[in-house]
């Protein structure tokens, strides 16, 4: 119960903090003359709320003291995004901020993002960046890394390592900050689940996705006991990403294609879905299996809690639980409940689906400001923990332990579970490579070659080995 009070009276201190503010920037989403800049460059310190219990640690932080990083313009600071809330966040933690906001359709986000910064008009001061673009601006040039805006590498050691290493170059140079994250795990559907699988309680649902040999078991056995009417998974191309997590040695050594054991195995793996029809066969994310997943047709999907609420409606965040009733002497009531929601578990390699960096473009005459708003959202422990409070996975390890233990964060939607306790020993796990390059020829092989494997044009697993090792060479410039 005193968490509870811990995390009622947290929000009511943000609440009063964020109505008191004097002055704040509007978002736009129209290229307009920017206005004079009233926004304050220095940071502030920042307090701890006060509990009366010793056992819960509540977040504190002083934001070390302004640097010598300066605005050089008085114009107002202009941000590229392709989040609509975004605008929002900083009205809510930063109300005397003054700013501009570009938002750009996500589909056409990167290519306008390049226009801006090679000579737009409305050229960004700040950036928001997806996992899929990250490394590309981040080895491109064209960001400053963090120590360029004052931030320490020190200064991020609370933070999910994955989350600022896969924004490192070789050199270890940080050029992106995040705060949104999106750890992956598994979502299983409870009643089909204990049609199916006879089961629907977390730890035995676990150990029906312990390694892909089960999976590929228990994919057939649903198959089998719905006549194909119902499938373990929608498409079988949503194992790629969790099977290729687990992989730890790189592609290269020593000038030379290690190919491992791991390809054989997914190879396998797909075929076996494919020739079997384990899958609805559907795209993965289209509007078909979306369908089926929301109409009892798929047991399970992999995803972070931000695809969850996309997909099938989950609401994360604190949810405020009532005391228990109490009940009459002797009384007894026995319920018999109805299997109902969803559950989470660790998928069987860490890794994650999305969120959300802010970047500085190398041409930014902004410095000052741009840094003050990385660190009140990636930064600032106490507006973390609100952020939190409202259902965000913030970027602070610390702040999220505690939301793993609070009984306030069980949702019923989960049948009484804490996603967070699923999810942050993810988030701790998740290794990222640094070789995007690779990474990319790498895939794009694979796909082309599973492909024609599937489609009979190759027709050995030995023969698509030997030309899987003749491509990556070739599209590495290895020979």
């Amino acid at each position: 119960m005193k968490n509870r009070r811990f995390w009622t009276s947290l929000v009511a201190v943000s609440v009063m903090v964020s109505c008191c503010g004097c002055h704040r920037g509007q978002g736009k989403e129209t290229k307009e003359t920017p206005k004079e800049s009233t926004t304050a460059s220095s940071t502030t310190e920042v307090t701890s709320v006060p509990t009366s219990d010793p056992s819960i640690s509540v977040p504190t932080a002083t934001l070390p003291p302004p640097t010598s990083v300066v605005d050089e313009s008085e114009d107002t600071i202009v941000i590229y995004g392709y989040d609509k809330a975004f605008p929002q966040l900083l009205d809510t933690y930063m109300p005397s901020l003054d700013y501009d906001y570009v938002y750009v359709k996500p589909d056409d986000y990167s290519n306008k993002l390049l226009d801006a910064l090679n000579g737009d008009e409305r050229v960004p001061d700040l950036f928001l960046m997806d996992k899929d673009h990250l490394q590309t601006w981040a080895l491109g040039g064209q960001t400053l890394d963090m120590e360029q805006l004052g931030i320490s590498s020190a200064e991020l050691q609370n933070q999910f390592p994955y989350t600022y290493e896969a924004a490192s170059d070789a050199s270890q140079s940080v050029y992106g900050l995040a705060y949104d994250l999106a750890p992956s795990c598994v979502f299983y559907n409870r009643p089909l689940a204990k049609s199916t699988l006879g089961t629907c309680e977390p730890s035995e649902v676990a150990t029906l996705i312990a390694d892909w040999s089960v999976i590929l078991e228990n994919a057939r056995n649903v198959n089998m006991n719905t006549e194909g009417a119902v499938k373990f998974l929608g498409s079988d191309a949503e194992i790629q990403p969790i099977f290729w997590a687990m992989r730890q040695d790189p592609w290269v050594v020593d000038g030379q294609v290690n190919v491992g054991s791991e390809l054989k195995q997914y190879i396998q793996i797909r075929e076996a879905f494919f020739v079997e029809n384990l899958t609805h066969g559907n795209a993965w994310g289209s509007g078909e299996w979306e369908y089926n997943l929301n109409n009892d047709k798929t047991v399970m999907f992999f995803g972070s809690l931000n695809t969850a609420e996309d997909l099938i409606g989950y609401v994360p965040g604190h949810e405020e639980k009532a005391e228990p009733s109490a009940t009459e002497p002797g009384e007894t009531t026995v319920v018999i409940p109805e299997e109902t929601g969803w559950n989470v578990l660790p998928a069987p390699s860490a890794t994650y689906d999305g969120g959300t960096w802010l970047m500085v473009p190398t041409s930014t005459d902004k410095r000052a400001t741009a840094a003050q708003i990385i660190r009140t959202l990636t930064l600032d422990e106490t507006v973390m923990t609100e952020m939190a409070v409202k259902g965000s996975f913030v970027n602070h390890i610390g702040i999220m332990e505690q939301c793993a233990q609070d009984p306030n964060f069980s949702s019923d939607f989960l049948n009484g579970q804490n996603p967070y306790a699923v999810l942050v020993p993810v988030a701790k796990e998740i290794k990222v490579s640094t070789d995007l390059e690779t990474e990319r020829c790498v895939e794009t092989e694979i796909q082309a070659l599973l492909d024609a494997y599937l489609n009979g044009d190759i027709k050995t697993y030995e023969e698509l080995e030997v030309q899987f090792v003749v491509g990556l060479q070739e599209l590495l410039g290895l020979v």
